[in-house]
This record gives C-alpha cells, sequence and structure tokens, in this order.
C-alpha cells in the first residue's frame, strides 16, 4: 500500500517562546526543501494529497508543512500579522532547512514574501 503525504506521522519542533510547531516532512532526503505555507486558520491536512503526494515522487525534492502558531497542532497563540508568522522563520531553520522554497497559499504567500525580505538567504527564488 502506498503511504500518502497526509498520512506521514505528525511531529513537533520547538519555535519562538515556548510555542511547538507540529510539521511533517516527506519526499526524498538530500533534495531542495520545499516548505509549505497554508492559509490563516489552515493546517497541513488542508494541502491537496494530489498536490503533495506529486511531490513524492521527485528524487529533487525534500518538503515540510507546519501549522502556523496557535493553529491545529501547533502551540502558542495565533499571531496577530503578517510580521509575527514570518517572525516564525526559527521553525525552518529549526527542522534543518537552508535556503528553499515556498509552496504557499492565501495567507502562506504573504507569509512567504515576508519571510523571503526578513530572512533573504533562507529563501530561493
Amino acid at each position: 500500500m502506498t503511504q500518502h503525504s497526509h498520512q506521514i506521522r505528525t511531529d513537533a519542533v520547538r519555535g519562538r517562546g515556548r510555542c511547538s510547531f507540529a510539521y511533517r516532512r516527506f519526499g526524498k532526503s538530500g533534495g531542495v526543501p520545499l516548505v509549505f505555507n497554508i492559509h490563516f486558520t489552515g493546517h497541513d491536512d488542508h494541502w491537496d494529497p494530489a498536490v503533495t503526494d506529486g511531490l513524492l515522487v521527485h528524487d529533487r525534492v525534500r518538503s515540510s508543512g507546519f501549522d502556523n502558531a496557535g493553529i491545529s497542532s501547533s502551540s502558542g497563540e495565533v499571531p496577530t500579522s503578517i510580521e509575527e508568522m514570518a517572525a516564525d522563520a526559527p521553525v525552518v531553520k529549526a527542522l534543518g532547512l537552508t535556503r528553499g522554497r515556498c509552496a504557499r497559499f492565501s495567507l502562506g504567500g504573504l507569509i512567504a514574501q515576508t519571510l523571503a525580505i526578513a530572512e533573504p538567504k533562507l529563501v530561493r527564488a
């Protein structure tokens, strides 16, 4: 039986303060990092498996999706600004990801753009 990306175990990593971020990592190790940013109250399960499963077959992609602070399985308070959400970049670093790409949807796009301005070494064009 094939394992789908939404069936992969959810783990947690420490972020800023006491916040713990829920995430899933899938795809091939050693590939170009791809981080999924979802809409405001969305969580990792909101990504369509037709999209994420398609990435599992590529040798060059290593993906991680995480729930924003205070959403779903992530702890902490929900940030009140895009800048606060982008300040969660330490999550990307804590996952051991370096300069990668962001797959984004809705508010996740604004977060990714703000992250690219604040931490240009983390985001590839």
